[in-house]
């Protein structure tokens, strides 16, 4: 019975430590990248093979881009504030909130516009394959493309609905 008990512990002792140098190993690149002073942008670094003066280049575009970003933000969400509130008082779509729509579709292109223009930025800091490569993730990533309110619409559509029911239904 005692050598039993002693085959479990050792059992369990080895793979508790097993389990740790797996976890150890498997999450130092994470770990690499969140010692960086700049962990947000550190996978860019290493997705991009990007050098460290590109890297730190890039990390100043960003850090100039981001205060502006957050203007344009706050101001947005101060007209879907405001929005709120109009329609909460009112029983149709007044002048007020379609000035309130109108502003608020106008500060929305000018972020796109912005976003648009710092990812060309960075793109042009990369080496030029990879700012391809940059450029064609942002796209895929970014509402850039004016395709999110578009594919909405069409798989809402009836034909589209009785081959998917649940199509333009949030999940």
């Amino acid at each position: 019975m005692k050598k039993a008990g002693y085959i479990l512990l050792v059992g369990l002792l080895l793979s508790t430590a097993a389990f740790a140098g797996f976890y150890y190993f498997g999450t130092s690149s994470c770990r690499a990248m969140m010692s960086d002073p700049q962990p947000g942008l550190a996978w860019l670094k290493r997705e991009f093979k990007l050098s460290d003066a590109e890297f730190a280049r890039i990390t100043r575009l960003h850090e100039a881009y981001l205060p502006q970003c957050g203007k344009r933000c706050a101001r947005i969400a101060e007209l879907n504030r405001k929005l709120e509130q109009l329609l909460g008082q009112a029983s149709g779509v007044t002048p007020e909130i379609r000035e309130v729509l109108a502003e608020r579709a106008t500060m929305r292109a000018d972020c796109e516009a912005e976003m648009l223009n710092h990812f060309l930025e960075v793109s042009r800091m990369m080496p030029p394959e990879q700012g391809r490569r940059y450029l064609e993730w942002v796209e895929r990533q970014a509402s850039l493309n004016g395709q999110a309110m578009e594919q909405r619409h069409q798989s809402a559509s009836p034909s589209n609905q009785q081959a998917n029911p649940m199509a333009g239904h949030p999940r």
